[in-house]
């Protein structure tokens, strides 16, 4: 996940410098939408590895899982952000469904090429009996197989 932890630290460095051109308002919307859309698709995208890693008939259910999880959170930033007084006089709610969508985008776009890389590196290597693939060793097994050698 490095090339998806380094896309997420540069949307951070671009909404940083962009904020800086913006009122108070809307930089608030805009770190709002950045933090939330970049931590959701990466916790989506950890998500997503651990699936195909260790439950690849599973991964398309992963898939829909955090596509799902992000839609709730953008829903509840926005309808917080427009509705709460408190939160629509610190953050503008459109700046952060943007911000959101943008961040989230860039970031799944990496996590998504750099987890058919990891499919694709997978599926090449040949399986062993290895507790990594699924195939337990168990310490009698190894001792009836050497004394019968």
């Amino acid at each position: 996940m490095a090339r998806t932890t380094i896309a997420c630290l540069a949307v951070l460095c671009i909404a940083g410098l962009t904020s800086t051109q913006l009122g108070s308002r809307e930089s608030g919307g805009m770190w709002a939408g950045v933090l939330c859309g970049s931590s959701v698709t990466m916790l989506g995208a950890s998500w997503v590895r651990h699936t195909f890693m260790h439950r690849p008939k599973r991964a398309f259910n992963a898939v829909i899982e955090t596509f799902l999880f992000k839609m709730v959170f953008v829903m509840l930033g926005a309808l917080s952000l427009r509705y709460i007084e408190a939160a629509a006089a610190r953050a503008d709610w459109k700046v952060f469904l943007v911000a959101f969508v943008v961040s989230a985008f860039i970031i799944q776009t990496v996590s998504v090429f750099e987890s058919v890389r990891l499919l694709g590196m997978r599926s090449r290597q040949p399986e062993t009996s290895s507790p990594i693939h699924g195939e337990h060793i168990h310490a009698d097994s190894v001792l009836a197989t050497s004394q019968a050698e």
